[in-house]
């Protein structure tokens, strides 16, 4: 199973353009911009304010292993990399139903 998860994520990656990711929700459009990516101390992540506002902002590290958590994080989340490993990390805005509201991707350099 997490085998698959792996390969799954490996395509959705390959697929994924740059630092912008949009997912359609019915008629609206989400946006996340990452800066800076690749990072080596921190991150910031922007999320394109919504109705409903994300419960949620989870990342994976590439083996689909949960890395970060945070509840209620607002629109702009600023995430120290101290405790990151080098690699390439994805993120999911989550709504309070645990649908995915946003996702994307970034990469540390250490």
């Amino acid at each position: 199973m997490k085998s698959i998860f792996t390969i799954f994520l490996f395509f959705f990656l390959a697929s994924a353009s740059g630092q912008v990711k949009k997912v359609s929700m019915g008629e609206n459009i989400r946006r996340t911009n990452i800066y800076p990516n690749p990072a080596r101390s921190f991150i910031r992540i922007q999320f394109q304010p919504s109705v409903p506002p994300p419960s949620a902002l989870v990342i994976y590290n590439f083996l689909g292993k949960k890395q970060f958590e945070v509840n209620q994080p607002g629109s702009n989340v600023f995430i120290d990399l101290a405790e990151f490993n080098r690699g390439i990390y994805i993120f999911q805005f989550r709504d309070k139903n645990g649908q995915i509201l946003a996702t994307g991707k970034f990469q540390v350099e250490k």
